[in-house]
């Protein structure tokens, strides 16, 4: 490397500063970094939040199912005690006219393909 080259700059002088023209774009930069950070925090919070409000609905859901299962289970003895009676009424109503006159007045009828009593949704 010859020292009297055509080189731009030179080691033993100190680098040149350059006066800008313009405003520095790092500014705008920086603020628009600095409001998408912000975005993101709150929308990071908003989704935690939505997180425990969703956990703690379903808590109450479960909670609310348990606390019914007796009461469904009451109403299915009771269907199964009431098509009881509706099948003896049947059969009673063949013979007798007190009967048939009540299978008549509420035209009790009995399906051919009955579902299972059995079968409840879960």
């Amino acid at each position: 490397m010859n020292p009297d080259s055509d080189a731009d700059y030179s080691y033993a002088e100190p680098a040149p500063t350059y006066a800008p023209s313009s405003p520095s774009i790092q500014l705008p930069f920086a603020l628009l970094s600095c409001a998408m950070a912000m975005i993101m925090i709150i929308q990071t919070q908003g989704a935690f939040r939505q997180k425990s409000a969703l956990q703690d609905g379903k808590a109450q859901l479960i909670d609310s199912v348990s606390k019914r299962e007796p009461a469904i289970k009451q109403v299915a003895e009771i269907k199964n005690k009431a098509q009881a009676i509706i099948l003896d009424l049947l059969l009673l109503g063949k013979t007798d006219e007190d009967a048939k006159a009540i299978v008549t007045k509420y035209n009790i009828q009995q399906n051919e393909a009955a579902p299972a009593a059995d079968a409840a949704p879960k």
